[in-house]
């Protein structure tokens, strides 16, 4: 799966799909979010998605909700200028953030 579509797959699965996280996946949310603080000063595509892919290898069925999504309804993402780029990795990594915090607010 292209890092765009595991992004974007995931950033899905978290705003229309909270009920696939487990309690254990919520509580290891704050372990998701750390490790993309640590990427934030050098954002790239490829960056952000193995973050989460590293995260939800241990939670199966976010694993199972993400491909699911990802074969549906993610044809193509759109490849952006390098100009724009920058900009909008920093907008989904931003959504992205605030989509996961946004899910442990409700699960809480």
């Amino acid at each position: 799966m292209e890092p765009d579509n595991i992004i974007e797959a995931f950033i899905q699965v978290v705003r229309e799909q909270d009920y696939v996280f487990s309690e254990d996946a919520i509580a290891d949310l704050p372990t998701l979010q750390k490790n993309l603080a640590a990427i934030e000063e050098n954002l790239s595509s490829q960056a952000i998605a193995e973050v989460i892919r590293q995260w939800y290898l241990n939670h199966e069925s976010v694993i199972d909700a993400i491909f699911d999504k990802e074969s549906r309804e993610i044809s193509k993402v759109a490849k952006t200028k390098p100009q724009s780029q920058e900009n909008t990795l920093e907008n989904r990594y931003r959504i992205l953030e605030e989509e996961v915090q946004k899910l442990q607010q409700r699960k809480k």
